[in-house]
């Protein structure tokens, strides 16, 4: 009986150890065959035979790609539903006297578009002008700021703008522009994000850092509230303005967040688009 219940335990030993090498090299051929296959459910790794229902891969995969090299069209862009009230009612106010201004102002914008071009400044920026003075060169502000620009007087310092009797050549439209170029690209670098650089023109870059802080965000529609209602105000009346002037918005009408989600949104249907992919 013992070297019966020795030989059994042995017959177990030795099966299971058969047993252990068939699993072993089971597992060695599977994972020999994974590495050949697709990891989406063994489907073939050609990107043309995925669904668009496949959203796990195109959104952690393709939405991104290349994106910064897409162009947003006005076509493109949605106004925020937060300032759609704010901009139908400013266009119903001023829209008659800034289709006028796109006449007679045409000189102006000429030579904005070439200064702010050459600084690296969206073109689109020149609107700020308009909403800070309606292009008035003498026009100064309760707090001492001048010009189509209105630039205040420690920025024509620092940028060398002259101001001594009867000269203050914030009031020149060439000079005050690159001013106000170089000021704006600072505040880019600062922010990243257009609206915020129409806010802290406004507000000064302080004041949109403080907004910042309070609302545990970087995006003009969510920290709103904590930037004084004049500033609101500007920045949106800077939206309405673009709108009127553009027929549309643009890169500096939306945050930063919405550049980047559109971008994805359109590498997403250029890439269905070149592959032919069909859902």
């Amino acid at each position: 009986m013992k070297w019966f219940r020795l030989t059994f335990s042995l017959g177990n030993v030795i099966a299971a150890t058969k047993c252990s090498l068939v699993y072993l090299v089971l597992i060695v051929f599977g994972l020999t065959t994974m590495s050949f296959t697709d990891p989406l459910n063994n489907r073939t790794s050609d990107p043309i035979a995925y669904s668009t229902t496949d959203s796990a891969f195109f959104n952690n995969n393709l939405a991104v790609l290349n994106s910064n090299n897409v162009e947003i069209n006005p076509d493109d862009v949605e106004l925020n539903p937060q300032a759609v009230d704010f901009v139908e009612e400013y266009t119903e106010k001023q829209g008659e006297e800034l289709e006028r201004m796109k006449t007679w102002a045409k000189p102006y914008f000429d030579l904005y578009d070439t200064i702010l071009t050459s600084y690296g400044v969206p073109k689109q920026m020149k609107y700020l002008s308009v909403i800070e003075s309606h292009l008035v060169p003498g026009l100064v502000s309760w707090a001492g700021a001048v010009g189509p620009w209105q630039i205040m007087p420690d920025e024509a310092k620092r940028f060398g703008l002259r101001r001594s009797g009867s000269v203050d050549e914030r009031r020149d439209f060439a000079k005050s522009t690159a001013a106000a170029a170089i000021l704006m690209k600072e505040l880019y670098v600062k922010f990243g994000d257009w609206l915020l650089v129409v806010a802290a023109y406004n507000a000064g870059a302080g004041g949109v850092r403080k907004a910042i802080r309070k609302a545990g965000s970087r995006d003009f529609w969510a920290l709103q509230n904590f930037l004084p209602a004049e500033t609101r105000n500007h920045v949106k009346k800077f939206i309405a303005t673009h709108y009127i002037f553009e027929g549309g918005g643009g890169t500096t009408t939306m945050t930063a967040a919405e550049i980047q989600a559109k971008k994805n949104e359109l590498s997403l249907q250029r890439f269905s688009r070149e592959h032919a992919i069909t859902g």
